[in-house]
């Protein structure tokens, strides 16, 4: 299991509800460094015989996670990384598009060629009828998402990756 914004709020919360449940291999993917490690170290303190990597990489880098797919093979993907502040997204939204849209389009397009078996997005509730930059960056990414299925029941992509995305807020 591969948890993108695993040092986040959801992320980190995700990664302690994973661990619980004894995957083969937990691996947290974040660009912030401080939180990937403290959710780290509670992980190792709580779960001591949890297979746990933790991987430094910008969602916005696309040879960065080919590298980390290529790597581990995640299965599952939990997608929880982006900016999510709405205030600061409205004053810089040149970054809420790159890292939310184009990250996740370059995750989207990574897990399927990687051949994970499922991939799901964390959204927010502010993508329904949104009203500023980061919930319509949101909810891009959730058309994006739910079109790859439509592509794979069409045939028009080869892969076998299961696109969801889910909303939390």
């Amino acid at each position: 299991v591969l948890v993108t914004g695993g040092g986040g709020s959801i992320g980190s919360e995700l990664c302690r509800q994973i661990a619980k449940i004894g995957p083969k291999r937990l691996v947290v993917l974040d660009v912030y460094e401080n939180g990937a490690y403290d959710v780290q170290q509670e992980l190792k303190i709580k779960f001591p015989l949890l297979n746990l990597r933790v991987e430094i990489v910008t969602i916005t880098d696309r040879g960065q996670l080919e590298r980390v797919f290529g790597e581990y093979k995640p299965d599952v993907v939990i997608h929880a990384a982006a900016h999510k502040h709405v205030p600061l997204m409205e004053t810089n939204c040149c970054e809420a598009v790159k890292n939310n849209v184009f990250g996740t389009r370059n995750l989207l397009d990574v897990a399927e060629n990687a051949g994970s078996g499922k991939f799901i997005m964390v959204s927010t509730d502010k993508a329904v009828n949104p009203t500023n930059v980061m919930g319509c960056s949101k909810r891009i990414c959730e058309i994006y998402c739910q079109s790859l299925n439509n592509a794979i029941v069409s045939g028009e992509v080869k892969g076998e990756t299961q696109f969801v995305t889910t909303r939390f807020g």
